[in-house]
């Protein structure tokens, strides 16, 4: 009974056991199982987590490239309106050139318009930029195409303007020659001798316009004239202006005996002639002429008590003085206003100098005609003037007398410098007594010399009118 009984319970022992052990393995897996879905979920929350934090990254990106087109665009649409913005102030600058600039430009380089600027850009921000330097170059190409066919245009016009002035003034100094030839032929102070002196002023006037007109195109007065002293310059240019009997000059031995080169005499001449017309159309009184030593030269000082010029006259007379180049005969202003250019080409040319920027004692203009020592020349030897005497006494029919030449040295000028020797008569004379005013010099010997020297001067001026120099435009 025992046996069954232990069997029993070692099989009831053995199952326990078994079920024990079965109840540890099954709690260690159940263990197990929830380590391990603990650690999945942990795993889960960890992805979710990453996820979340990516999926917010990828939102961030997102917004931030949204935000980086959005500005994208705005900049797009902002640089289209800039580049409509240019492209407007492009036509606009096109238009103002068109339409503004080219026709200022034509106005100041083809009409000589006075006043007249060249506008620049329309709009400044463009300066500095290629748009800028194309206009310049158009506008610098028109002006320089204005230039070349006005210098074309004026060369052919200068060039026919000498043609037709020279043969106008041979024809004008031959006349003058035969009136003086004729004028030597009849007595003094005679009704026949006056009107030939009355005629002999127009023809001496006009011979002035044409060396006006032979200056401003470019050429020589068309007269070479011998050593001459300022008082025979003087007496000259006073005789070549209509109002020559207010012209008032007190000839001094000092002053009006200095000896003037010939190679300047005639455009000295010519210059004084313009200060003197200027003067006395500017002024109804007397206009004084002084000659005065310097410590650079001599000057001839010609006051008048008409109006004063403005500043502004001032600087416009300045400016037509200094200017050195050809008259454009093609836009000549106003040909009642050529004195000063005429001038200034002489003094460019020949290398004397005259101011009009102070005020006569008067309270009109003080102009100052300055020849450098440079420009200073000799008179004729003893001989010479012997026989310049001579030759005047014979053509007034005064009975010659032999004279005995004096011996010495030839004069020198005030300046000192080495001289050269005179080779032809003198030429100048009195022009304002062949205009039929009052002699300087009441000697008859004087006077006769005078005519004498004149018709030299014509004569020499006649035989050199074709040989003289000519300046190439």
């Amino acid at each position: 009974m025992i046996e069954p009984l232990v069997t029993t319970a070692t099989l009831l022992g053995g199952g326990f056991a078994a079920s024990a052990a079965g109840l540890v393995a099954q709690t260690r897996a159940k263990r197990a199982v929830r380590a391990r879905a603990g650690q999945l979920e942990e795993r889960l929350r960890a992805s979710e987590q990453a996820v979340t934090v990516k999926t917010g990254e990828l939102e961030e990106r997102a917004r931030a490239a949204e935000q980086a087109a959005g500005r994208r665009a705005g900049e797009l649409e902002e640089r289209l309106r800039e580049a409509e913005r240019h492209a407007a102030a492009l036509s606009a600058e096109i238009e103002h050139l068109a339409k503004v600039r080219l026709p200022a430009l034509v106005d100041t380089e083809a009409r000589g318009h006075r006043g007249v600027t060249v506008p620049g850009l329309l709009d400044a921000s463009l300066a500095g930029m290629p748009v800028d330097d194309h206009h310049r170059t158009v506008l610098a190409l028109c002006s320089e195409a204005v230039g070349l066919t006005r210098e074309s245009i004026g060369l052919a016009a200068r060039s026919s303007v000498r043609d037709l002035v020279d043969e106008a003034q041979t024809y004008l100094v031959r006349c003058q020659m035969a009136v003086i030839d004729e004028m030597n032929k009849v007595p003094e102070a005679t009704a026949f001798q006056q009107g030939l002196m009355n005629i002999d002023h127009p023809l001496t006037r006009s011979v002035h316009t044409l060396q006006r007109l032979r200056i401003l195109a470019g050429s020589w007065p068309g007269l070479q004239r011998a050593d001459c002293t300022f008082a025979e310059i003087v007496e000259s240019a006073r005789g070549r202006i209509d109002a020559y009997q207010r012209v008032h000059y007190t000839h001094e031995p000092i002053s009006g005996g200095v000896w003037v080169e010939g190679r300047v005499v005639e455009p000295v001449t010519i210059a004084l002639t313009e200060l003197l017309s200027n003067a006395t159309s500017y002024s109804d009184g007397k206009v004084l002429v002084e000659v005065q030593q310097t410590q650079t030269g001599w000057v001839v000082v010609v006051d008048d008590s008409g109006l004063n010029m403005s500043p502004q006259q001032r600087g416009e007379a300045e400016r037509l003085l200094s200017q050195r180049s050809v008259l454009d005969v093609t836009t000549v202003p106003d040909t009642l206003s050529l004195g000063f250019p005429v001038i200034g080409r002489l003094m460019a040319a020949y290398g004397f100098r005259v101011d009009v920027s102070s005020t006569s004692p008067y309270g009109g203009v003080r102009a100052v005609l300055n020849v450098p020592r440079e420009l200073l020349g000799t008179g004729p030897t003893e001989e010479e003037q012997q026989a310049e005497r001579r030759e005047a006494r014979a053509a007034m029919g005064v009975p010659v007398l032999d004279e005995t030449p004096a011996t010495g040295s030839r004069p020198e000028s005030g300046a000192g410098l080495p001289q050269r020797r005179r080779r032809r008569p003198r030429a100048a004379a009195p022009a304002a007594d062949r205009s039929g005013g009052p002699a300087p010099h009441q000697d008859p010997e004087a006077f006769g010399e005078g005519f004498a020297g004149l018709a030299a001067a014509i004569r020499d001026g006649g035989d050199q009118h074709t040989e003289g120099e000519r300046s190439d435009d």
